[in-house]
């Protein structure tokens, strides 16, 4: 085995100790850092690292594969329904069943709602490609909810917000569409060319774990960075990021299994169920942040800043998980195993 290939195998059997890691030393470093007098310097920050964990993605994708993820209606409606349609509808509903017992505060409840209302993440994308997911369906399935979030997003909050005046700018989607999206697209394209005509398809297959591993690299940077820049607010209001956290545990947990059932009684593949659930189910939690600080709502930006501490881990779980749900999907690869491990041990018996 390649040091490269060894690199990668370490870097994901060991995911959930380095992101455990990352946020605890990230919420350490953020309650002794003045990061507010840094905001910019964060921004650009931020979208370094996203850059650098879609990019080396995007070096694997196939304008011809994209171009069928167009016409794959099916997924795509279930990906974008589930993702701007049924999410804010689960989470309102779960604000009723725990506000019975727990009171939630209007503001914090709206939170909650424009957490789950926004687009998916760009990390979905990353997410998908590690599980060996359509990487080019859940690129074009994030490009969509971008474009659709436009006008999905004031309409959800107009009807569950009516009592708020809540502003949302049009540019800030346009502009996290172009630098989490589009440059790392054209970007990894043209490395994708430049390097098959210098190297051959032979010479590109021996760097390809380079990719994956400097992806996982800058996914653990990310979750490092939002909770050192979420540190202190969720630091000083810990019985209302409590809270927040029920609803939200809740919702992916009813948010995995929908989609897992859903598309397993639908008779969806393997590859394309993995890009429909990272994308419909993960969320793009700094686009909701920047909607409620500039509203000028502090209590409601606080959801939007802990969806990490439980959207990361059910991610990466999910992820974890891959190949028993690969199993449970019937996969080619995942009977394959099975009748080899069948194999195996039937010659043990036999010796």
């Amino acid at each position: 085995m390649s040091r490269l290939a060894k690199l990668k195998n370490n870097l994901d059997k060991y995911l959930p100790i380095y992101v455990i890691i990352a946020m605890g030393l990230g919420f350490y470093l953020g309650l002794h850092t003045n990061v507010k007098a840094h905001k910019e310097t964060f921004h650009w920050l931020n979208v370094f690292v996203v850059i650098m964990m879609i990019y080396p993605m995007m070096i694997n994708l196939k304008i011809a594969e994209m171009k069928m993820a167009t016409k794959q209606w099916k997924q795509l409606s279930i990906a974008l329904i589930m993702g701007l349609v049924l999410a804010p509808i689960i989470m309102y509903l779960l604000i009723e069943l725990v506000g019975l017992f727990v009171p939630i505060n209007p503001k914090l409840a709206l939170g909650l709602l424009l957490a789950v209302v926004v687009p998916c993440s760009s990390m979905s994308i990353a997410y998908t490609g590690l599980t060996e997911g359509n990487l080019e369906l859940a690129t074009v399935i994030v490009a969509i909810s971008f474009i659709l979030a436009i006008f999905v997003v004031p309409l959800w909050l107009k009807v569950f917000a009516t009592a708020y005046h809540v502003n949302i700018s049009v540019w800030l989607l346009v502009i996290t569409i172009i630098e989490v999206i589009i440059v790392p697209m054209i970007l990894g394209l043209e490395t994708r060319s430049v390097l098959f005509k210098k190297m051959g398809a032979d010479g590109f297959m021996k760097i390809r774990p380079l990719f994956p591993s400097i992806s996982l690299i800058g996914m653990y940077l990310i979750v490092f960075l939002i909770f050192m820049e979420k540190a202190k607010l969720i630091a000083s209001k810990p019985v209302v990021v409590l809270i927040a956290l029920i609803p939200i545990a809740f919702y992916y947990l009813i948010a995995f299994l929908l989609m897992t059932l859903t598309n397993k009684g639908i008779k969806i593949n393997y590859e394309d169920h993995m890009a429909i659930t990272f994308t419909a189910v993960g969320k793009n939690e700094g686009t909701a942040m920047a909607i409620a600080m500039a509203a000028g709502m502090g209590l409601m930006a606080i959801p939007p800043a802990v969806v990490p501490i439980l959207q990361i881990p059910f991610m990466i779980g999910y992820l974890k998980m891959a190949k028993k749900i690969q199993h449970f999907f019937g996969s080619k690869e995942a009977v394959s195993q099975e009748v080899l491990n069948s194999v195996n041990e039937g010659l043990k018996a036999s010796e």
